[in-house]
């Protein structure tokens, strides 16, 4: 394939392996990734957020602080959900320890900036990517899709690792990955034991897999992942910003 110079750059960073031309999920290692579920404080918006946004950019240009960080906010959200804003935040484990290393010595002003906007509750987990299509780190705006997941009763992880590496990823997924929850979360504060990660180009891209699931037989692999894998909480869809992307 041919990965353009920013691809490869945030690859490099993320230790996300170059593309396989077939589109299979390929092993890689794990990187960090940094979520922050946040609601917004009485009396405040999402300009007053995005104004502390603003606050968090200008500190980590001046910072040296190279991550790739989106804001998400609800497009197709189940009931039982309850979020204004999902942040996650995504880097190489050593980069996320000397970013929050950077922040305690010189970030106390921004992190008052954006607490005083929203009321964040942060965790660390796993992410494992699958997939990385050409171009999407050059998209700002995008559509995230999240899934919850728990393993059948027998299913190994190398059996789940084993039907994740058969998958295959065309351009409309311009992410793909699986999540595993490290820090700042106990049994029950999510609908699953891992989570499946997509990021796609835009709306469209979104709906056009959904009409493959509906129309095209989408749906029989996804039925077999449910008949023989894992039962899955089903999946919220957020309209995704780039707030931050490495250089």
């Amino acid at each position: 394939l041919n990965i353009s110079l920013k691809l490869i750059t945030l690859a490099l960073l993320l230790n996300w392996a170059p593309l396989q031309a077939d589109h299979h999920a390929a092993p890689t290692q794990a990187v960090a990734m940094e979520s922050a579920i946040c609601q917004l404080n009485p009396g405040k918006s999402m300009d007053d957020f995005n104004d502390a946004l603003g606050t968090f950019k200008t500190w980590a240009k001046n910072n040296d602080y190279n991550t790739l960080m989106t804001v998400n906010t609800p497009l197709y959200i189940g009931g039982g959900t309850d979020i204004d804003i999902l942040m996650l935040e995504f880097t190489n484990y050593e980069n996320m320890g000397a970013g929050w290393d950077k922040i305690g010595q010189t970030g106390a002003e921004m992190l008052t900036a954006v607490d005083a906007a929203a009321s964040c509750r942060r965790a660390l987990a796993h992410y494992f990517p699958f997939h990385a299509a050409d171009g999407i780190a050059e998209d700002d705006d995008r559509v995230l899709v999240v899934n919850w997941c728990t393993r059948h009763e027998g299913v190994s992880w190398d059996d789940l690792n084993a039907v994740h590496r058969s998958w295959e990823f065309d351009d409309m997924t311009g992410y793909a990955g699986m999540i595993i929850p490290a820090l700042g979360i106990r049994d029950g504060d999510y609908p699953g034991e891992f989570g499946h990660l997509r990021v796609y180009k835009d709306a469209a891209a979104l709906l056009a897999v959904q009409n493959q699931i509906a129309n095209e037989g989408g749906w029989r692999p996804r039925e077999d992942y449910f008949d023989n894998y894992a039962d899955c909480a089903g999946s919220n869809a957020y309209l995704q910003s780039v707030v931050t992307s490495p250089n």
